[in-house]
């Protein structure tokens, strides 16, 4: 069951493992006073209101590698931390077909209101812990931990797992190259969805440093249950250890801003 702390959850706070998780759709908790946006409890069980998997999946590298990792503190139907200010689906009034009644007409006042509670505690905590280990001389590999649904708009997704990138390869290709030599899963290169597009928190705290920085889809039927979470957390974690010993993955690189 994800965690329901209403401030983001930090891991692993003295590490300096060389690694950083962020897990920004780890819990589908609404905290109290907002009647849960207007929706039923079995809607927010389901994959619009969190990444299923993720949470347990960061945790259990955290433990298995001794790394740090921040989790965000709110169902992304509150607030999505992976959206930049002002877009509009940062506060969605539907999601996947579903209305959310409690996002409609909002305020000015009231989304600063979560910003203030829940988005900017979060980003807070990233910022803080990566200048840590970037103030302590290291270059961290950071990873975002996500996972996503099946289906979408009708559409089977065939891919295991994705890795998401913008402008710097670096990081998502090595996971992609060490996957395929050691596994036959299906793997997606900005799939299912772009970081091209949707990439706001590893450009916020990697890119913008020059960090070597991914995205991690994986896809949520993989990682439905303790046993499964399990093998893919051992799966990353060894995949993340390689990564740790790549001489092209220790160097800050910074690119230019695209206009």
């Amino acid at each position: 069951m994800p965690h329901t702390m209403e401030q983001p959850v930090l891991i692993n706070p003295d590490a300096r493992e060389g690694i950083i998780l962020l897990c920004d759709h780890a819990t589908n908790h609404v905290p109290h006073g907002y009647d849960n946006l207007g929706l039923t409890p079995d809607v927010l069980e389901e994959h619009i209101a969190y990444d299923i998997g993720a949470e347990d999946v960061t945790r259990k590298i955290c433990e298995m590698m001794g790394v740090a990792a921040v989790l965000g503190p709110v169902s992304r139907l509150l607030i999505d931390c992976n959206r930049e200010p002002g877009r509009s689906s940062m506060i969605p009034t539907a999601s996947d077909g579903i209305t959310i009644p409690a996002n409609n007409d909002l305020t000015e006042k009231a989304i600063k209101a979560r910003m203030d509670a829940y988005y900017y505690p979060f980003h807070t905590m990233c910022e803080t812990l990566i200048a840590e280990h970037m103030d302590a001389g290291l270059t961290p590999l950071l990873v975002a931990v996500h996972s996503f649904t099946p289906a979408m708009a009708g559409e089977d997704r065939p891919w295991h797992v994705g890795f998401l990138w913008n402008q710097d390869p670096r990081l998502a290709q090595a996971m992609i190259g060490l996957l395929e030599r050691e596994t036959d899963l299906v793997i997606g290169d900005n799939l299912p969805y772009s970081g091209k597009d949707l990439y706001y928190t590893m450009q916020r705290h990697g890119a913008d440093h020059g960090l070597p920085q991914t995205t991690l889809e994986i896809r949520q039927d993989l990682v439905d249950t303790e046993e499964k979470t399990t093998q893919w957390a051992a799966l990353i974690a060894d995949v993340l250890d390689e990564c740790m010993e790549r001489n092209d993955l220790k160097q800050r690189k910074l690119y230019p801003v695209s206009k």
